[in-house]
């Protein structure tokens, strides 16, 4: 996994950016987030020290732009996906499968979701707005049935990262992922066949986003969305 990001279009000020990203992210892969320092992640980049203020405050604000980064690239991921036509349930499905499936088939994404010491809520914002407001469409839609749009989002934004998690240990099969997904749609109270059936209906889903992420592998659809 090359640092270099110079193949990739953009201004000179956005690949240095994800110079430092991509940095930091093959670091983690190496060592925890104690570790992380500014002067290791500018000599990896192979960049002046002081460059790093041109970009980040600090550390903290290269890990919160990693965050948002995870959830451009998740953004990316599931806009492969072609959900245009289905109604919240079955967006749901589809979207929570590929989700899991890119911890399981990826585990570097595992790894820096739960093995390196970032703060999770970091990494997992975005998702996690993403899913509060299908879950807000469905109730809207009276396809789901929770009394608190609130509370359901912090239970199924919670179950899924437990499976994922699980998924990443190999405590759960990629097997699981499919049935896991039929429990959550009936956990938000859609009926039991639909869910059963939306939890296994057959799909095509693409391989995992490649690591190291960078801002400028994104589609430019999903790179504005986030600016």
């Amino acid at each position: 996994m090359d640092v270099k990001s110079s193949s990739l279009p953009g201004s000179k000020r956005a690949r240095t950016r994800d110079q430092l990203l991509v940095s930091a992210q093959l670091l983690l892969m190496e060592q925890n987030a104690a570790a992380l320092g500014l002067r290791r992640i500018t000599d990896h980049a192979g960049l002046v020290h002081a460059s790093f203020y041109n970009y980040y405050p600090d550390i903290g604000g290269l890990i919160g732009d990693l965050g948002e980064l995870l959830g451009a690239t998740h953004a990316a991921a599931m806009a492969e996906l072609d959900t245009a036509n289905l109604d919240v349930a079955a967006r749901f499905a589809l979207i929570t499968r590929q989700t899991l499936r890119m911890v399981a088939g990826q585990p570097g994404f595992g790894r820096l979701m739960f093995d390196v010491g970032l703060p999770i809520d970091s990494l997992s914002s975005e998702l996690r707005l993403r899913l509060k407001l299908d879950i807000a469409e469905g109730v809207a839609r009276g396809m789901f049935k929770v009394s608190d749009i609130d509370i359901a989002t912090s239970m199924v934004a919670g179950a899924i990262s437990g499976l994922a998690l699980d998924l990443h240990r190999g405590s759960l099969p990629v097997a699981a992922i499919d049935a896991a997904t039929s429990a959550l749609l009936v956990q938000l109270g859609l009926d039991r066949q639909t869910s059963e059936q939306l939890g296994h209906a057959p799909v095509d889903f693409p391989p995992p986003p490649e690591l190291p992420m960078r801002w400028l592998a994104l589609p430019p659809v999903a790179l504005g969305e986030t600016r």
